[in-house]
């Protein structure tokens, strides 16, 4: 049974507590501490909106350049943070002490090495769930690795999920940086507890520039703003928790693996409900969905009527392997978790104008289709608001979104291989998920996926579950091909394939290249992939955290 027959069956207005067999009530409750609100908090429901400014993450600078190659230390560190003004500090976990990380800025063609360096204390924030693959004792509780997320790198600088280090001890990876320009972000890997380090706050942006996007004259400094969406969760006391959410029930106890997680909050750069001030002329705007499960459809809305309107539309210029062959005029962008998007925003004539960022996406997404679901989450439907109220400072020069980059898009019969991929989840006698697989193997059966250097090979995803999969591959870049419906009874009855709908060719905003693809359910969506640069081992996975760690992720290994 699906999860969109079974939850047909249930009543509405299911508990949000978990409660087992024994008749004992779970209560949603975190390891860290932390003190009281602030006088005139009334609850997260009356938490206000936009008095808080939107963080800027700073610059990571080098320690020192050694033989023409910049060398970099980034510590993992436990601290608190305010999410608010009206809020207490949270414990966090962030790179050099901040949630989310500094941007590190790199040069195509430049090398780089960073030293990951983990200083984190012997107790993790969170409870673990101890029966899931990679987290079972005597795994540690408290280990990270750190996966540069879109770069191309050997094998052994990747993060690999089990390559994991402990409290007191670091590794020092090298990163070529020979590849595209790109939006592309860092964030923890852990084998078994990668949902957990990222909701704790292991996560930043990276950012590689080059010589075509400079010669693209883009809003800069001050008028480039990186921005890290994120939902969390609180408690009424105003306390940060991670409780992940069931089939069946709205929230699983702390400790307790769940397929998704869906916060009460969205977090922007590590703000709640945050604004940002703004000149009347054109902005960069570098975003990524760094959520656990998420999805972000974004739009500029009017502060009068939010959420019911489309109030300007953007330009979009790129996804996650750099820039589009040109920009693409939206009124709103999808991002899946691990997507990025490229904006350029131009807000003159617009000046004493506010908008709210929105959100129209549902959580789960694509969502049950009902109006009322015990399975449907907050939605989240805004996220910030952008105020042009800032004084123009100068004229602004940045180029009009109106230009074209080489591009090559990639035939289907350079291909030397195609490979099915079929993605399930198991469900138990209760109908609640019990983990998620590729072609029935986890992380830990053999590689089954081996294609060889210097060829291209074309992957069908074909998705027999009620989610969209945000598919993500280690090492490559590669360009969405298509997406095609399926008959899927009679798939899962025989195994054979039965097209029902017509060939959907990519959107716009998604005909550049790609690490992350969203593979909606009872499709088939294909993507083509050269594999170039290095042999070895990596591996690719469901980007929603909670499908990843249990066990939604397998390696390929590319072969000479």
């Amino acid at each position: 049974m699906q999860r969109r027959d079974f939850v047909k069956l249930l009543s509405i207005g299911v508990s949000g507590l978990f409660i087992p067999a024994g008749g004992q009530t779970h209560r949603p409750d975190a390891a860290q501490k932390s003190s009281p609100p602030k006088p005139g908090y009334e609850g997260i429901d009356r938490l206000l909106k936009y008095v808080d400014p939107l963080p800027i993450p700073s610059r990571l600078q080098p320690v020192r350049k050694n033989k023409g190659k910049l060398e970099y230390k980034v510590r993992m560190m436990q601290f608190q943070q305010h999410l608010h003004s009206q809020l207490p500090p949270s414990t966090l976990w962030g790179f050099e002490g901040k949630y989310p990380g500094p941007v590190i800025e790199g040069v195509v063609n430049e090398p780089m090495s960073i030293e990951w360096i983990n200083q984190l204390p012997e107790k993790h924030l969170f409870e673990i769930d101890t029966t899931i693959h990679g987290a079972m004792p005597p795994t540690p509780s408290v280990r990270t690795v750190t996966h540069l997320h879109g770069a191309h790198t050997a094998p052994e600088n990747d993060g690999l999920p089990e390559k994991w280090i402990q409290p007191g001890h670091s590794v020092t990876y090298h990163y070529p940086n020979q590849q595209r320009a790109a939006t592309l972000w860092y964030h923890d890997h852990a084998l078994g507890i990668t949902r957990l380090n990222n909701y704790a706050g292991l996560a930043g942006m990276y950012f590689l520039r080059g010589e075509e996007e400079k010669k693209l004259n883009l809003p800069a400094g001050p008028y480039e703003i990186p921005l890290v969406l994120q939902d969390r969760l609180l408690n009424d006391d105003g306390r940060l928790i991670y409780s992940a959410s069931s089939m069946t029930i709205k929230r699983i106890a702390p400790g307790i693996w769940g397929p998704e997680f869906f916060g009460n909050v969205p977090v922007v750069n590590g703000a709640i409900f945050p604004y940002l001030e703004v000149e009347p002329r054109r902005y960069r705007l570098r975003v990524v969905n760094a959520s656990n499960s998420r999805f972000f459809s974004i739009f500029f809305s009017d502060p009068a009527i939010p959420f019911s309107n489309v109030a300007m539309k953007f330009f979009q210029i790129g996804t996650d392997g750099g820039l589009l062959p040109q920009p693409v005029e939206l009124t709103s962008v999808m991002l899946g978790p691990g997507e990025r998007a490229d904006l350029v925003v131009d807000f003159s004539g617009h000046e004493g104008k506010k908008f709210i960022v929105s959100n129209y996406a549902s959580a789960p997404f694509p969502g049950t289709g009902m109006d009322e679901s015990p399975m449907k989450a907050a939605p989240l439907q805004q996220l910030m608001e952008v105020r042009v109220t800032a004084s123009l400072r100068g004229k602004d020069n940045s180029a009009k979104p109106a230009w074209s980059v080489p591009f090559e898009r990639l035939q289907t019969e350079t291909a030397v291989k195609t490979r099915d991929l079929v993605l399930y989840e198991f469900l138990d006698a209760q109908q609640n998920s019990h983990g998620l697989k590729i072609n029935r193997l986890g992380y830990d059966d053999p590689v089954t996926e081996t294609p060889k250097l210097n060829t291209t090979e074309i992957w069908r995803f074909i998705n027999t579950t009620d989610d969209t999969h945000p598919m993500h591959l280690h090492l490559v870049q590669f360009q969405v091909l298509e997406r095609r419906s399926f008959n899927l009874q009679k798939y899962l009855d025989s195994g054979v394939i039965e097209f029902s709908g017509k060939v959907r060719l990519p959107e716009k905003d998604e005909m550049g290249w790609k690490d992350t693809v969203r593979v909606n359910p009872g499709e088939i969506t294909s993507i083509i992939i050269p594999f170039q640069g290095f042999t070895g081992k990596y591996v690719y996975h469901c980007h929603m955290l909670e499908h990843e760690d249990n066990d939604m992720m397998r390696p390929f290994e590319v072969m000479p």
